[in-house]
């Protein structure tokens, strides 16, 4: 199928051997593949996918610098992640806005999933269809047996990959971080991501799946929660705050609070060097209202007050937004209490080593707003440290490819062979390993 993407294609594929895995992180919001003992991933990309059509106009793209495309006029094209806005020349994206695989944090949509796989292969230089190595994809903690199976399916039936591995994402981060020295064996993994937040206890290098918390709040909240309150703000600019813009200036300008309430107030304080308009140069003007005043620097501007920290507080008071679950620090407690063993010391060890990995929890303040939240909800003495991650956005990958470099690794995978022969009951009951 024609893709319309700037990403360059790799082209020493044919170079690794077969028994070389393909590390896959599938999150929500960003899609990421290469090889394992790498340092890095080759190709990154939003995890979306639009498929327009090609408008029937004359102009001509051949001169254009962004893409290659040879398409017929009124052809339905795949844009995989992020496209240029100058693409809204050549093609009508009116009708197909842009499509995720994911229903919060679950993949759903598999048709969309492959569109995505197909670009993921397609960039790293595979040629056709088939992929001849071994496959590590990261999936959500607690995965519906459904969308793995469906996701088996899509790999074995579509791609003829010879094995599977499936991970936790904040699993691999904190494996990653551990062998750093960042966290211990025994603490917790909280993951703001995209659509959601987890917080996974980890006892002796393993993940407790019992005592995971979940709450259905990510960056994508805290960024549509922005773009509401800059649109009522500035209704003249609405058009003008795009996803991409708004998400820029969530990255760039927005805190955490260390007390919110407190930092509110400052703002609903009167500015004691505001000077009023007196009533004598009030009076001075006409009675006519202008029809019109000409353009100023300041229609031209805008100005983030409380938006900055009030936005990213929707991950401590999800209610701001209208959904009553717990906080990321709420959740920390939460998930110690669920906790089979209901041991002291142990409780102790978790939260002195608790990771922060995820995109957002770059926020300035993340960490000590959560530690000082923690503090309130735990007994008093009780030794708390938080910490984030090396790189809370890539350490998931990383960890990923070091895992699937270990010389173990093939026996945490399932083959073709077993799909096959077990079905959907085999996957069931898989169970991945993280200590090697």
């Amino acid at each position: 199928m024609p893709f319309i993407s700037q990403i360059q294609r790799q082209s020493d594929y044919a170079y690794f051997p077969s028994e070389t895995p393909i590390v896959i992180d599938n999150g929500a919001s960003y899609f990421r593949i290469g090889w394992a003992g790498e340092n890095d991933p080759r190709v990154i990309f939003r995890n979306i996918v639009q498929r327009p059509r090609h408008k029937a106009t004359g102009d001509d793209m051949g001169g254009s610098n962004l893409l290659s495309f040879s398409g017929h006029i009124g052809e339905t094209v795949t844009i995989v992640g992020d496209h240029d806005p100058a693409l809204l020349r050549y093609f009508d994206c009116t009708r197909s806005g842009p499509r995720s695989a994911f229903d919060n944090n679950v993949v759903y949509q598999f048709e969309i999933m492959e569109y995505i796989l197909d670009f993921g292969f397609d960039r790293l230089g595979a040629n056709g269809s088939q992929i001849d190595h071994p496959v590590l994809i990261t999936e959500c903690v607690c995965n519906p047996v459904h969308s793995r199976s469906k996701m088996s399916e899509l790999l074995f039936e579509t791609y003829g990959v010879p094995s599977v591995a499936f991970g936790v994402d904040a699993a691999f981060s904190y494996k990653y971080n551990q062998r750093h020295g960042i966290c211990n064996e025994d603490g917790l993994a909280i993951c703001p991501g995209f659509n959601t937040t987890h917080v996974i206890p980890f006892i002796a290098g393993e993940p407790v799946y019992k005592g995971c918390t979940r709450t259905n709040i990510g960056g994508y909240h805290v960024t549509d929660y922005l773009k509401q309150l800059l649109s009522l703000k500035y209704p003249h600019h609405m058009a003008r705050f795009t996803w991409e813009k708004v998400e820029d200036l969530k990255m760039e300008h927005c805190y955490i609070a260390p007390t919110y309430a407190s930092d509110t107030r400052l703002f609903q304080e009167i500015d004691p060097t505001f000077v009023p308009k007196s009533e004598a140069e009030a009076s001075q003007q006409g009675s006519e209202v202008p029809k019109s005043r000409p353009m100023t620097q300041e229609d031209f501007k805008i100005v983030l007050g409380i938006e900055r920290f009030r936005c990213p507080e929707v991950l401590f008071n999800p209610n701001l937004v209208g959904i009553g679950q717990a906080g990321v620090d709420e959740m920390a407690g939460v998930s110690i209490r669920r906790l089979p063993e209901k041991d002291e010391e142990l409780e102790k060890r978790l939260t002195s080593s608790i990771l922060m990995t995820g995109g957002s929890c770059l926020y300035p303040g993340m960490c000590e707003r959560l530690e000082a939240g923690i503090r309130m909800i735990r007994p008093c003495g009780t030794p708390i440290k938080v910490v984030r991650a090396l790189d809370p956005i890539l350490d998931a990958w990383r960890g990923a490819s070091a895992y699937a470099a270990a010389v173990q690794f093939p026996q945490q995978t399932f083959t073709r062979m077993d799909y096959f022969e077990k079905g959907e009951d085999w996957i069931r009951g898989y169970k991945f390993r993280y200590n090697l």
